[in-house]
């Protein structure tokens, strides 16, 4: 994170096009507008390369997959193939290809067991490096808490492959503005806006400037050498706000707020259950709400449609105890079929008097399920392994759990609510929506569950970047502060305590704390302390932020404490000054991310009295 404070952007020059971006677990998009227009108009793009020979419908997001393949030169090293539904259909052409060419007896094959979100759709590793590696769901590994996940193969990792698609992702865009708009449109007309999820850590939400950044969307120190990225910041929104800003403006017609109404957004997508509650503090001519404050903090967790589909597979490998093996070591396209099926089937279960079958004849699972079973002494009809049947009962054990999730989240702040807003890609599904409708209904007098739901996220931060003033406050989900050296008080750990080169007892480790647990904390609000060298031949200062989810903490090494970064300070000039040269930390609270800044306040060049431009590398403690 850049510490510097030049205001949201590093250009004073106004963009002509804003540009959101929601990364998605399972899906990804983007919208835009011309930031002229009057009134605001916001498009989006629902026409993706490859999504017609994938069978999907028109939709605002292309799939947030990618397909690597060996690189033959470079043993263990993989190298990108193509992205989105083209990485889809290029997979399932490989998959097709390498089918033809196997010939394994599954009866040999060793037992295999997959755990966390291992699926289907991660192959062995000697079909990876012969059909490629098919990466999906890879946002999930940024979550905090994310459950476990696959090993990944070879040279890839977590932020090469985030960085990989939101490269082609950008690509992506620019050429569809160029036509949009004009052909020599370039990223210095643009201001990128990236959506996370409230939910995610300071590390999450840091690290996903770090990526936009190696992706050439934006300037800074991971920016490639010869990138034309934007000249201005990154706009980071939250994506429960941007819900927010998106909802109000669809339902403007009819919703009629009152200052003090309470709003609770919950955006349930691939990977995250957000939501925050806002309290309308300023109201619009139309009714809706032209301000609002964040009146309990953020919360959520991990979960939505990537779960679903993971509950489906944990269904079918219960069912046919040979499910996974066969697709990793023998069919590994029928995975691929049976999830795109699967994707179009749960999009029609409303609840009640429900059942699908797929085929197992020609795919060879048949048989193979049939051997499974007689190895083990099960005997059945040779008709029961002619089919995966999945009941209403099925279909709930698959669903129930997501959706449990979200309505016991939505219960902790329900009460005192008059909206309830219900967003994202999973609340598309009609199960989901009918669950909302009957827990609620009685409980708020409006619930608002958009049409196309997993839209909200994209034109909503185009929405709210254009409304820069809509977020009043926010409530700060943890402390904040500084690692510094001080005198020594009276309960302090004697394991703390040092002298230092005057001989003054000292205690180090000590958290000086900025923000509190639990405290409103207004968007622009800058909150400023002093600090002087601890020696006198100190010619440096490490300026390193801490977190901890309690309200009162002291030290940096207690057991909930958290290193969020940190950067350092050259304090050689003017030593003359000795103790006395002072310097100036600043937190402030503009966006998503906190910013930290430091600047010398009597020592230094001229230049550097003003500001420090300094780099806020999120590291492990």
């Amino acid at each position: 994170m850049s510490s510097s404070w030049l205001g949201e952007y590093y250009s004073e020059s106004p963009a002509e096009v804003v540009v959101a971006v929601d990364f998605g677990t399972t899906f990804s998009g983007f919208a835009f507008t011309k930031s002229s227009s009057m009134p605001l108009e916001i498009f989006d793009n629902c026409k993706w390369p490859g999504d017609a020979r994938a069978g999907a419908a028109p939709y605002c997001k292309n799939q947030t997959s990618l397909l690597y393949v060996a690189n033959p030169e470079q043993p263990g090293h993989f190298q990108l193939k193509d992205w989105g539904w083209s990485a889809f259909n290029e997979f399932r052409n490989s998959l097709s290809r390498l089918g033809k060419s196997k010939s394994k007896n599954f009866a040999a094959l060793s037992s295999l067991s997959c755990s966390g979100m291992c699926d289907s759709l991660n192959l062995s590793e000697d079909m990876t490096y012969e059909a490629g590696y098919f990466a999906h769901k890879f946002k999930l590994r940024l979550a905090s808490d994310k459950k476990e996940m696959p090993s990944l193969p070879g040279d890839l990792s977590t932020e090469r492959m985030i960085v990989d698609y939101l490269r082609c992702l950008t690509r992506f865009i620019m050429e569809e503005l160029r036509m949009a708009i004009r052909k020599d449109f370039s990223m210095r007309d643009i201001q990128w806006c990236l959506t996370v999820p409230a939910v995610w850590d300071e590390r999450a939400k840091q690290q996903m400037r770090v990526c936009a950044e190696k992706a050439g969307m934006i300037k800074g120190p991971n920016c490639p050498k010869d990138a034309m990225p934007s000249p201005r910041a990154l706009h980071i929104i939250l994506e429960p706000e941007a819900a927010s800003a998106y909802c109000q403006q669809q339902a403007q017609q009819n919703l009629k707020l009152q200052s003090g109404d309470r709003i609770l957004i919950a955006d349930v997508g691939g990977g995250t259950i957000d939501l925050v509650v806002h309290e309308v503090v300023e109201l619009h001519p139309t009714g809706c709400a032209a301000k609002v404050k964040e009146v309990v903090a953020s919360y959520g967790q991990i979960g939505g449609g990537t779960f679903v589909d993971a509950h489906f597979l944990d269904v079918v490998s219960e069912k046919i105890g040979c499910f996974s093996e066969y697709c990793r070591n023998v069919n590994p396209l029928l995975a691929i079929q049976l999830y795109s099926w699967w994707q179009g089937i749960k999009a029609d279960f409303t609840g009640s008097g429900y059942s699908e079958e797929y085929s197992l004849v020609s795919c060879g699972l048949s048989k193979a399920w049939r051997n499974y079973d007689r190895l083990r002494g099960v005997v059945r009809e040779d008709e029961h392994y002619q089919q995966l049947l999945l009941t209403e009962e099925d279909f709930k054990r698959i669903l129930d759990p997501e959706v449990e999730k979200l309505l016991s989240l939505i219960d902790k702040q329900i009460s005192n609510v008059s909206v309830l807003m219900v967003v994202g890609g999973f609340a598309g599904s009609p199960y989901l929506r009918k669950m909302v409708t009957n827990r609620f209904q009685n409980k708020v007098d409006q619930i608002i569950i958009p049409t196309v739901a997993g839209r909200a996220i994209c034109r909503g931060a185009v929405e709210l970047h254009m409304k820069k003033n809509y977020i009043k406050s926010r409530i700060s989900k943890l402390t904040y502060g500084v690692r510094i050296a001080r005198d020594i008080e009276s309960n302090d750990r004697p394991d703390l305590i040092f002298t230092d080169d005057d001989g003054r007892l000292m205690c180090h480790k000590v958290i000086s704390v900025f923000v509190r647990t639990g405290e409103e904390v207004e968007i622009g609000r800058s909150i400023e302390e002093s600090y002087c060298p601890v020696y006198h031949k100190q010619k440096s200062m490490r300026i390193s932020l801490y977190s901890s989810p309690r309200v009162y903490p002291t030290y940096t090494d207690e057991f909930d404490a958290k290193k969020e970064g940190s950067f350092l300070i050259d304090m050689s000039e003017n030593m003359e000054l000795d103790k006395e040269r002072e310097l100036k930390v600043t937190m402030r609270f503009g966006d998503a991310l906190i910013s930290l800044s430091a600047v010398r306040c009597n020592f230094g060049s001229a230049e550097e009295e003003h500001g420090l431009a300094v780099t806020f590398q999120c590291k492990g403690r």
